[in-house]
């Protein structure tokens, strides 16, 4: 399953409505092949499922897998670009091009969630009604204590997003970077965030629309994800390739 590898540039920015925009294209690519991208979505559920089952290392796999996974299906994307199709093996192919480099994004983005967990944990221990006081304050059932409990859940919940929406734009391209370009993994995480950064506009459009359309899939039993997830998917090969591509 060896690509040319693409050429790439500095980022681009693109105009703001591209973020819905690489949506509605992602769609046309699960279109095209529906059936692989179903059953390879299915079977990455599955084989989620299976890893987060292993006692304590789990958690911490699922980080270097789905690198590796996602590298893959930016292949299949690049066939469908090219007019082939996508296949289920493609989800795959990571394991056999450019896979030491997939998983050095995977450990770099464990620790990254690592010490935003770390973070958290040391936030909410020092925050004001934090640590055994908010343990105390729930058991104690006084309804003025509680809602302070619930605020200062809600501030964790922004100082969280706070740190990872960093993380997620440093990682969001790099495994099609280094799949398709041949990026190394570190220069990867900088490009990815630095085009994320550019193109900040196209993605608030991206992440309303985006979050509609995950609560619309969520309605069926989460069925609406076996085709949610393919969209989301393609939407950042073809993001990629108008961001970041020369050729």
């Amino acid at each position: 399953m060896n690509t040319e590898m693409l050429s790439v540039g500095a980022p681009r920015v693109a105009s703001a409505d591209r973020g819905a925009g690489w949506l509605a294209d992602g769609f046309g690519y699960f279109k095209r092949s529906a059936v692989h991208w179903i059953l390879a979505t299915i079977l990455l559920f599955v084989i989620s499922f299976i890893v987060m089952l292993i006692p304590l290392l789990g958690s911490l796999l699922i980080y270097l897998l789905m690198t590796v996974f996602m590298g893959g299906l930016m292949l299949g994307c690049y066939a469908q670009q090219q007019g082939g199709e996508f296949t289920v093996n493609h989800l795959f192919a990571g394991f056999s091009q450019n896979t030491g480099q997939l998983v050095l994004l995977g450990v770099l983005n464990m620790v990254g969630n690592i010490i935003i967990l770390i973070l958290l944990v040391i936030f909410i221990i020092f925050a004001p009604g934090g640590g055994m006081e908010a343990i105390n304050t729930f058991m104690s059932g006084d309804q003025e204590a509680i809602e302070g409990l619930f605020t200062l859940f809600t501030l964790v919940a922004l100082v969280g997003l706070a740190l990872y929406m960093p993380l997620l734009m440093a990682f969001w391209f790099a495994p099609a970077l280094v799949m398709l370009s041949n990026v190394p993994a570190m220069n990867a995480i900088k490009m990815s965030f630095m085009g994320c950064l550019y193109n900040i506009v196209p993605f608030l459009i991206y992440g309303i629309v985006g979050l509609i359309l995950a609560f619309i899939a969520t309605i069926p039993l989460m069925l609406g994800w076996l085709i949610f997830m393919p969209m989301i998917v393609a939407s950042i090969y073809i993001a990629f390739r108008e961001i970041y591509t020369t050729s």
